[in-house]
């Protein structure tokens, strides 16, 4: 009830970014589900992209049941980390048994993950369901096998096939999480883990514990690798990185990234990281005065605490390679997993202060106040990004474009790329059109420059377009600041467009310069261009005039 509370305004918004991309693939691919298992999400074999078949599964099943009503596709998403917060509470239950309030701690952990902020993109943005249902089916194969293993829990009395119906349980769960998401991969590692601590703190170290028994996990995790190779070329590269590379600076960024985005959000969080950036060793000292300080606190925990910290540690390596937006909180996915050791070790912190009850009641008041109005906010945006997508496509489209003329050539400049970190236009516009207009006949190209949006100036005129006075056109941001982002310059042999007073940094600029080509490469008159050029602009997708 309390997430179904917490994400109740988005429940029934509209699709953004990349949604349309998976919602017309369902709608118009000619595979069956079967081929998704050999293939890439669009079918194909051996061309790279990514392995997640079963993300095709629930996108096909929920067009051909729903087709364009997005409160289905919202309520997957949300029953996933319904379920991950169940599982929460029933891991920490598992991993705590022997603490006296085991149950009071568990409830803690699952609340704190209820209501932490970063996890709005990955319950409400569609697209990226993959992260709630893999974590799901990851926790589930964890859980499932602590509940085979664990000889001293409450299932230690039930008979040998009620054992091997938890192991039949976990071996599933993975199977469908490796299908899902890849960073399911690392679960053969947390379970080596946790039975190297078991080991220790029984003091009784039996290797085919320790190895044996995970062993199949393993040859799993291989023989995903193997199937992933064949069906997409990759065994470990993506559709955005095809190579591994090992670029440490980039590693450090997103790590600082990860860690601050725990308990930091928006542009307090984006301060934060490229303060980080900038002098490292302030970041060092600060983790380890914050480690420090853990400990201390929780030294009596010993080898459970190693193990949060080290199961925190895993759960993030695979993420390790990617990156965060540097505007916002673009990204904040990536850290969802991880989250739950985050909350675990809150939870922990909290108890800690039983004997000071006043202090435990404040602290724990503002914790939630805090986590809960920053999940809120961050909510409030993601509902009007998807408003804002809704009147783009289903009012301003038809407003912008004569839909009755066939076989246009459009061109879209300075869509909208976000609204403080949710998603909006980056990707999908066209193939949305072709969702809600089918008998709308055109050609079309998006030019890799785009406007950044807040809940103060998604109304408002973001940039002045004006005529260039050697052709093409100019527009600079209203007020002065760096709104635009996307590519530095990009040519072809029909356009070029340049963002001028670029920042390296963050990839933002706050002009756009815009040029036409003929067919010789001369410039094109302003006005005379062979495209119908479109922006988004004070609120609303219109024809550049």
């Amino acid at each position: 009830m309390l997430n179904l509370g917490l994400f109740f305004i988005n429940l029934n918004d509209f699709f953004v970014s990349d949604d349309f991309d998976w919602l017309y693939h369902a709608k118009t691919s000619q595979h069956n589900l079967g081929d998704y298992f050999t293939a890439n999400y669009y079918g194909e074999q051996g061309v790279g992209g990514s392995y997640r078949p079963m993300v095709n599964v629930a996108f096909w099943v929920n067009y051909h049941v729903w087709g364009l009503n997005p409160l289905p596709y919202h309520l997957t998403n949300l029953i996933f980390h319904i379920g991950v917060c169940f599982l929460v509470y029933l891991l920490v239950s598992c991993l705590f048994k022997d603490h006296e309030q085991k149950n009071s701690l568990a409830i803690l952990s699952a609340l704190f993950f209820s209501i932490l902020p970063n996890h709005s993109e990955a319950v409400i943005w569609i697209a990226a369901i993959a992260d709630p249902m893999a974590a799901f089916f990851y926790l589930l194969s964890f859980y499932g096998y602590l509940a085979f293993r664990q000889k001293e829990s409450s299932f230690a009395k039930a008979s040998v096939d009620k054992k091997f119906y938890w192991l039949l349980i976990s071996v599933i769960s993975f199977v469908i999480g490796l299908l899902t998401k890849e960073f399911v991969i690392t679960l053969p590692l947390l379970i080596l883990v946790w039975e190297l601590y078991e080991s220790l703190i029984k003091n009784n170290f039996r290797w085919q514990d320790i190895l044996l028994k995970p062993s199949g996990y393993w040859v799993m995790s291989i023989g995903y690798l193997v199937v992933r190779y064949f069906s997409i070329g990759l065994s470990f590269g993506y559709y955005a990185r095809e190579k591994f590379q090992l670029d440490w600076l980039k590693i450090y960024k997103m790590f600082a990234a990860l860690i601050t985005d725990l308990f930091f959000y928006g542009d307090i969080r984006v301060f934060i990281v490229k303060v980080f950036v900038i002098y490292k060793i302030f970041f060092f000292l600060s983790l380890f005065l914050v480690l420090t300080l853990i400990c201390l606190a929780l030294w009596h925990y010993k080898y459970k605490l190693a193990f949060v910290f080290d199961a925190f540690t895993i759960m993030i390596l695979p993420v390790l390679f990617l990156s965060y937006s540097d505007t916002s909180d673009g990204g904040e996915r990536y850290v969802y997993l991880a989250s739950i050791m985050f909350c675990v070790l809150l939870s922990l912190l909290v108890w800690e202060l039983s004997k000071y009850k006043f202090w435990k009641i404040i602290i724990l008041s503002f914790l939630l106040l805090y986590f809960s109005s920053n999940l809120l906010y961050k909510n409030y945006n993601w509902h009007l990004a998807a408003n804002l997508s809704q009147k783009i496509i289903k009012q301003d489209v038809a407003q912008a474009i004569d839909l009755t003329k066939p076989d246009q050539d459009l061109l879209f400049v300075s869509l909208p790329d976000n609204l403080e970190g949710a998603e909006l236009m980056r990707n999908g516009i066209q193939l949305a059109i072709k969702l809600y207009y089918p008998n709308f006949e055109f050609d079309s190209k998006i030019l890799g420059a785009y406007i950044r949006l807040d809940n103060k100036n998604y109304q408002a005129k973001v940039l002045n377009w004006a005529p260039y006075p050697t052709g093409g056109y100019i527009a600079k941001t209203a007020d002065g600041k760096n709104w635009v982002t996307g590519f530095d310059r990009q040519e072809t042999s029909d356009y070029i467009f340049e963002l001028w007073n670029y920042n390296y940094k963050n990839y933002t600029s706050d002009t756009i310069r815009l040029i036409f080509k003929d067919q010789d490469g001369n410039f094109i008159k302003t006005g005379e261009e062979p495209w119908d050029v479109l922006i988004f602009n004070e609120g609303r997708l219109q024809r550049l005039k």
